[in-house]
């Protein structure tokens, strides 16, 4: 998502259209309808956009979240499928069994800590992140549609029905407002960019916690088969 910044060539030539509007149209007010219309445009706009942007967010945290989770509840799994490997408790054919496996299992149950470790504060950092800058720029995102619907108030442009007042000043005071807060809300889109793309890559699917998942996978493995020597 990308605003085109308002360039001084829109600002020379409405200023152009202006001298043809008073010209042709003379007291009966088509720059002021034109310039109610263009704010009313930019405005829409603005909000479209912040609805995009927003859609997205929320799209975004909800995948994060749910990376989370799923993490977690993996852990989860793995801890309670310790327990059981090290639970005194059972049969002897279990232990029996458990021993084969007792360095493979010592050597997951502290790699899988590590990764998981690594992988959690992977997503930690994202979520932090996010919510540290997305919130605040999104923030104006969703002012920019009223700022914009606001400038008719702040630049006056009642003042366009009326021949004889600063028809020019009014225009420049509009054009300078719009442009000024699209470009707000380009360099806002930019870092919400930048940070939604962030949080697309820092995924279970990444490096940092692609290496934990395969690494239980063989923990699981390993499990299935001590599980099946028991039952034996």
């Amino acid at each position: 998502m990308r605003i085109e910044l308002v360039s001084w060539l829109f600002l020379l030539s409405l200023c152009y259209v202006l001298g043809q509007f008073q010209r042709i149209w003379g007291q009966n007010g088509p720059l002021y309808e034109s310039t109610k219309q263009l704010i009313a445009s930019q405005s829409s706009r603005a909000g479209r956009i912040w609805n995009e942007t927003q859609q997205a967010i929320y799209e975004r945290s909800e995948r994060l979240q749910l990376a989370k989770d799923t993490l977690d509840d993996q852990q989860r799994n793995v801890s309670a499928r310790l327990e059981l490997f090290f639970d005194s408790d059972y049969s002897a054919e279990w232990r029996a069994c458990s021993k084969k496996h007792e360095l493979q299992v010592a050597h997951f149950n502290r790699e899988l800590v590590d990764k998981y470790s690594i992988c959690r504060n992977s997503l930690d950092h994202i979520m932090g992140h996010f919510q540290q800058e997305i919130v605040h720029e999104a923030d104006f995102l969703g002012r920019a549609s009223l700022e914009i619907a606001g400038i008719s108030k702040a630049c006056q442009i009642w003042q366009l029905k009326q021949p004889g007042l600063n028809h020019a000043g009014v225009l420049i005071c509009t054009v300078a407002g719009i442009g000024g807060i699209n470009q707000r809300m380009s360099a806002s889109l930019v870092v919400c960019d930048d940070i939604l793309l962030e949080m697309v890559q820092e995924d279970l699917d990444t490096p940092s916690c692609l290496f934990y998942h395969n690494l239980k996978m063989e923990f699981d493995e390993v499990f299935a088969q001590i599980e099946s020597c028991a039952m034996n």
